[in-house]
């Protein structure tokens, strides 16, 4: 049992950077630069979604993990707070594509969170988690080499190689859905004791809670949002799926006591984002097609094919 703990241990080790490197390789892919500049340029969606995602999600959310300490082993609620300061989720592009939200309306905006994200978490995590030796600048680098280095190496291939982009997309994220996988159950399967007690426990209740707060917060952003937002509640989906990929990545910076509690906090408040969001994408994305009396089939409820036209 032992020999399998340890080997379950070196797979997560091994595929969070390759998630995460996999996973921003291909959204740069997809990402051109205009949807960049595009965004940039309407400043008021700009702030409305940084100020949910940085100030209101990170405040609040800590706020009331420190309110329910009581209902929370200390580790949990540090994984907790990691993962409300970390933005900009690959994942939201194919939640956006189920929703039927415009393309340009979730990359552009996510790149921005992405961007926030390398500035916000090592000033903010190691002020927030004091017991918890997490050094800014590591913090900081390893985003930058495992983060934004792998998207603006897509968005460069994209522009170069137009016509191999989206193969080489694919291919990445195949590695990063595969990765991911194996980060699931590798982290989950490790700490399977841990984790049975905290879904069995008030723990999930405030999982819950903590990504219907994000979900909220992302919805007042997007009527706050300028004319570049035509889905009011993009930023609503944007907000709740928090970026698992950075936060795994700061809390492997920490400290080793306890580091298995807070990764297995941070999947749980991801797995929990993902059953809550996916269903409602769906189901919203569903009535924006028959409402735009588009033909719909498996393939493009799940976003994986363009609508089809009768």
């Amino acid at each position: 049992m032992h020999t399998l703990e340890s080997l379950l241990g070196a797979l997560i080790n091994i595929s969070v950077p390759i998630f995460a490197i996999a996973s921003m390789l291909s959204m740069g892919l997809r990402t051109p630069l205009r949807a960049f500049r595009k965004q940039l340029r309407d400043r008021r969606t700009v702030f409305s979604v940084l100020g949910a995602n940085f100030v209101v999600v990170p405040a609040v959310g800590t706020l009331l993990v420190w309110l329910l300490s009581d209902l929370l082993p200390q580790q949990t609620g540090e994984g907790f707070v990691i993962a409300l300061c970390a933005a900009g989720a690959p994942f939201v592009l194919q939640l956006g594509a189920m929703a039927r939200i415009p393309y340009g309306e979730t990359a552009g905006p996510m790149a921005v969170l992405l961007l926030g994200s390398i500035l916000f978490m090592p000033l903010v995590v190691p002020f927030l988690l004091r017991d918890v030796s997490v050094h800014g600048w590591s913090v900081a680098q390893l985003l930058l080499g495992t983060m934004l280095s792998p998207m603006i190496a897509g968005i460069v291939i994209a522009a170069v190689w137009p016509g191999w982009s989206d193969r080489f997309a694919r291919i990445a994220g195949s590695v990063a859905a595969v990765s991911a996988v194996l980060m699931f159950l590798s982290g989950f399967g490790a700490n399977s004791s841990l984790v049975l007690s905290l879904i069995l426990s008030p723990v999930l209740l405030v999982a819950v809670g903590l990504v219907a707060l994000a979900f909220v917060a992302g919805r007042l952003s997007g009527d706050l949002a300028g004319d570049t937002l035509t889905v009011v509640d993009g930023p609503a989906i944007l907000t709740s799926q928090r970026n698992i990929a950075a936060a795994l990545l700061v809390a492997r910076t920490g400290a080793e006591d306890g580091n298995g509690s807070i990764v297995v906090a941070i999947l749980l408040l991801s797995a929990v984002g993902f059953v809550m969001l996916v269903p409602y994408a769906l189901v919203s994305g569903l009535l924006r097609r028959r409402r735009a009396g588009e033909r719909i089939s498996l393939g493009v409820l799940l976003g994986v094919v363009g609508p089809k036209s009768d």
